[in-house]
């Protein structure tokens, strides 16, 4: 049996330099999927080596969400010409990869009910040739400044497993698929079944027995829960996420449960976007899933659980050490009672919510802007 052979890439510099390299030389397929795929300069680059590529399939994913917010912020509620302005240069760009012969669909299109905006496509994926290539990073100029990662996976197992994977959200005809292929756990969920699906790798989580390190901006219930779980039974337990967060609340809500449970939280002076988890230091947990209740509830995601020691060691090396030697542990300043509490009460009436939404349509062919 061919052993895949693991790249953990770390920044989207180097991502985007070795991805854009593998485009160049498919000859058979590039398919790409991400949540955002905006119109300026990181975006284009991407849509300008797709549409340059000589593979025979060429295809592309994105979620309805760019169609609704540009730079993390809704067209809707924006009057910036800006803003306005890379809206407009982004549907152009989708146009151009039509013209170019590249397919290009949109993923859990939002349609007349604005609820449905919460249960996304949050896959992040490219399958070029044999090689795959999951992790956190989406196309966009915002999105390559932060501090993230992928894993790229040259293994053709692997890379036929994803582009099925790949072909059920191009047809809609999505559904929950677990494997084990060439030693590596694959899950692939589409919002449905993901309390069943996640259910495996809480078990993980709770079978810990040395340690559990967690990179996430975003993490919350069950996940939070599990790792205090195991903090409260004694196994180390650190979780790395950033101190300017974009979404602050996220941030305030951790800072309730670190004070309530012990759970060592330390803040990275950077926005990290990096999904990850290494447990026991054998099994790292990667993919587009922030470990959040979303998640958990209604988003499609990618989770690869990998026990190889060569790849381990390099995050290890690359990615955990400089957090570990950056991050810091979080001040008075960090934590405020009312913020905390403010922060758990909005996050447990938006699970709430969320629980309570039905998927609509699967997908839609792009409509020119």
């Amino acid at each position: 049996m061919i052993a895949p052979r693991f790249e953990l890439l770390v920044g989207s510099a180097e991502f985007w330099a070795r991805a854009q390299a593998d485009m160049a030389a498919a000859r058979r397929r590039v398919l790409v999927q991400a949540m955002t795929f905006e119109g300026d300069d990181a975006g284009l680059a991407v849509a300008g080596a797709i549409a340059a590529s000589d593979a025979a399939d060429r295809r592309v994913l994105v979620d309805d969400y760019t169609r609704h917010v540009i730079n993390d912020r809704f067209l809707a509620l924006s009057r910036d010409p800006a803003l306005l302005a890379e809206a407009d240069a982004t549907w152009a760009m989708l146009d151009r990869l039509v013209d170019s012969g590249a397919g290009v669909r949109l993923t859990n299109p939002v349609g007349r009910n604005p609820l449905r905006y919460a249960t996304r496509n949050h896959k992040k994926l490219l399958v070029i040739d044999d090689a795959t290539w999951i992790g956190g990073i989406n196309f966009s100029d915002h999105n390559f400044a932060w501090h993230d990662m992928m894993v790229r996976i040259a293994h053709p197992e692997v890379a036929d497993w994803a582009a099925r994977e790949f072909e059920r959200d191009w047809s809609g005809q999505t559904a929950t698929s677990a494997t084990a292929v060439a030693g590596l756990d694959l899950l692939s969920l589409d919002g449905t079944a993901n309390e069943a699906g996640f259910a495996p790798l809480l078990k993980v989580f709770a079978g810990a027995r040395r340690s559990i390190e967690v990179v996430s901006a975003y993490p919350t219930f069950p996940f939070v829960d599990a790792l205090a779980a195991a903090s409260a039974r004694g196994v180390p337990v650190r979780l790395y996420t950033p101190r300017p967060n974009n979404k602050p609340v996220i941030r305030d809500y951790l800072m309730g449960v670190a004070k309530a449970s012990g759970l060592d939280i330390r803040l990275t002076p950077m926005m990290t976007h990096a999904k990850a988890a290494l447990i026991d230091g054998e099994a790292l947990v990667i993919g587009s899933s922030n470990f959040d209740f979303v998640s958990h509830r209604a988003n499609a995601e990618y989770v690869a659980t990998i026990r190889d020691p060569g790849l381990i060691g390099e995050f290890e090396a690359r990615l955990l050490a400089p957090l570990r030697d950056g991050a810091e542990t979080p001040g008075p300043g960090d934590h405020s009672r009312w913020r905390s509490w403010r922060a758990r009460a909005a996050l447990r009436t938006a699970d709430v919510a969320v629980s309570l939404l039905e998927h609509g349509p699967r997908v839609a062919e792009w409509q020119r802007g």
